[in-house]
């Protein structure tokens, strides 16, 4: 009899092993998405962009941030933005070609303080979503005013519904 519940023991203890092994290898790594809900996971995949440079917001554009802005056309683009070009070579600001590319923008209201916005990353998830995840730095106080602006250019392969997310930490 005793044995038997050893034996039988055992074997409980051998299932439960299993079980948790196969939990192990049906669970794949995944990246997620900072808003997703609890036990369900939103696989993204990295979507290749540059930072346009030499770029100045109009003082047409009205004082409201602007977090989520996608613009697919030069015409839009230059309701927006003014070149500022400067010397030397890398001076000119960024070609974008709206037949191939889009851009995405995040554009701060005025302030006089030292501020930066940094792309910490920009993914697509299942749904078509582009998630840019963004940085802001702010510094010290200046004596004139900026308009802090971040330009990514982006591929249309990689076209979607544009979500942008202020990181804190």
């Amino acid at each position: 009899m005793q044995k038997t519940l050893t034996a039988a023991a055992a074997l409980i203890l051998l299932v439960g092993s299993c079980r948790n092994q196969q939990k192990d290898k049906t669970s794949e790594p995944t990246q997620t998405a900072g808003d997703s809900l609890p036990g369900r996971e939103i696989k993204l995949s990295d979507v290749p962009y540059s930072v346009a440079k030499n770029y100045f917001v109009k003082n047409t554009v009205k004082q409201t941030d602007l977090k989520n802005l996608k613009i697919e056309s030069k015409e839009r683009f230059d309701e927006f933005f003014g070149s500022a070009t400067k010397m030397g070579p890398e001076g000119k600001p960024t070609e974008i070609d709206f037949s191939k590319r889009y851009v995405i923008a995040v554009i701060w209201n005025e302030t006089d303080s030292a501020t930066e916005i940094t792309p910490i990353s920009l993914q697509r998830d299942l749904n078509s979503q582009i998630i840019l995840n963004y940085h802001v730095a702010v510094g010290a106080k200046q004596k004139f005013k900026i308009r802090p602006t971040l330009i990514l250019v982006v591929d249309k392969s990689n076209d979607g519904t544009v979500i942008t997310k202020e990181q804190t930490n």
